[in-house]
C-alpha cells in the first residue's frame, strides 16, 4: 500500500509544501494572516480609508489589498472608500470586476455584434432545391 503525497509549489515563493485548502505554503500562509491581521486593525482605527492610503498605513503592497478584496477576505460594505480596479480600464470599481462605462460599453458591442448577425442572416437566400 503506498502512501500518496499531494504537493505542490507555493504560487508566491516557490516552496514545495503539502496541499492544503489555501493552496499556500506555511511560511506564506503565516505572512497573509499577518497582512491581514493589519490590515484589520488599521481599518478598524479609520473606515474612510482609501487602498493607497491602506497600504500605506498596513506596509501591505495595493495589489495585495486588490487581491484581498477579490478573494472576498475584505468587504467593500464594511469600507465605503476601498474599492476593487476595473479589469478593462482600472477604474475604481465597487460591484464586480468591470465598472459601469465598461459593462455599458460592452452591452453595447454586443447589441451591435447581435444587430449585425441578424441584418447578415436576414441576406440569406436559402433554398429548399439543390441541383
Amino acid at each position: 500500500m503506498a502512501v500518496e503525497l499531494n504537493v505542490a509549489h507555493c504560487p508566491n515563493c516557490g516552496r514545495v509544501f503539502q496541499k492544503n485548502l489555501r493552496n499556500l505554503c506555511a511560511a506564506c500562509t503565516a505572512e497573509e494572516d499577518g497582512q491581514i491581521t493589519s490590515i484589520e486593525q488599521v481599518l478598524r482605527r479609520n473606515r474612510q480609508l482609501t487602498n493607497e492610503q491602506l497600504a500605506e498605513q498596513a506596509s501591505v503592497p495595493v495589489q495585495q489589498i486588490r487581491s484581498y478584496i477579490r478573494k472576498g477576505k475584505l468587504k467593500l460594505f464594511d469600507y465605503p472608500k476601498l474599492s476593487d480596479a476595473c479589469d478593462l480600464c482600472a477604474e475604481p470599481t465597487r460591484q464586480g470586476k468591470l465598472c459601469a462605462k465598461c459593462v455599458s460599453k460592452l452591452k453595447d458591442d454586443i447589441m451591435q455584434d447581435r444587430e449585425k448577425a441578424v441584418q447578415k442572416r436576414e441576406h440569406v437566400f436559402l433554398s429548399k432545391h439543390r441541383r
